[in-house]
């Protein structure tokens, strides 16, 4: 094994781990302080919940910012692992792997954008007319990944093919193996829910997918830097 190889694994492990422990802390946030306390679809509740709540702005800052930092530290975890399980079967890691970076792109630029398009919108809300009000209503938050759909189509194949692999190979534990294979899943039967709108189908498939990832982000940063010498 070469030094650049090894340095990389510790590197991308530590970094997973990290990316794991962010995303897990900004998931927790915004279920702790966010959902069900404004319409996500309307400008005027966004905006009545950041100014009634004095903490409402600095959580926001905490999980859109938490969530693209966590992004940009993941992808050198699937830098890593590619390294590792490239021998397995080299095309399907090369393409399910850059589908993770541009999945992670995603996540990061769509939460930097939403951190400050929807404060800058939440906060002129109330200083223009009913009229502009209502046309802001009409026309709503744009967003690159307003269904979440496109991260997890990006990520949910790598999560799956990193498993899949994982396991046939025996590289790592069999149970984070199939962790892998069962976060994968859940990710791109996300998208099969989301797109034939089935509410209830879309939260489970999507809070499994929330958990999931982190938990396989940490533990594959923790094999990464303890395999290792």
């Amino acid at each position: 094994m070469s030094m650049n190889k090894t340095s990389m694994a510790k590197l991308g492990g530590v970094c997973s781990i990290l990316a794991g422990t962010i995303f897990l802390a900004s998931g927790v946030a915004f279920f702790l302080f966010q959902v069900g306390r404004f319409d996500w679809n309307s400008i005027r509740s966004i905006s009545e919940y950041l100014k009634a709540d004095p903490a409402a702005s600095t959580m926001w800052t905490i999980v859109n910012g938490g969530a693209a930092l966590a992004s940009l530290l993941a992808i050198a975890g699937v830098l890593a692992l590619t390294d590792e399980i490239r021998p397995a079967h080299e095309g399907f890691v090369r393409w399910t792997s850059t589908l993770a970076i541009i999945g992670y792109v995603i996540i990061a630029i769509t939460n930097v954008a939403d951190l400050h398009q929807i404060r800058r919108m939440a906060s002129g809300y109330f200083r223009v007319d009913p009229s502009a009000q209502s046309a802001l209503e009409v026309v709503g938050i744009g967003t690159l990944d307003p269904t979440l759909s496109l991260r997890f189509l990006t990520i949910g194949p790598w999560f799956l093919v990193a498993g899949w692999l994982s396991f046939r190979n025996c590289q790592f534990p069999k149970a984070l193996a199939y962790l892998g294979v069962i976060a994968g899943i859940a990710a791109l039967f996300f998208v099969v829910v989301s797109f034939l709108d089935l509410q209830a189908m879309t939260m489970i498939t999507g809070a499994m997918a929330v958990v999931f990832h982190p938990l396989w982000l940490i533990w594959t940063g923790i094999v990464l830097v303890g395999d290792k010498p």
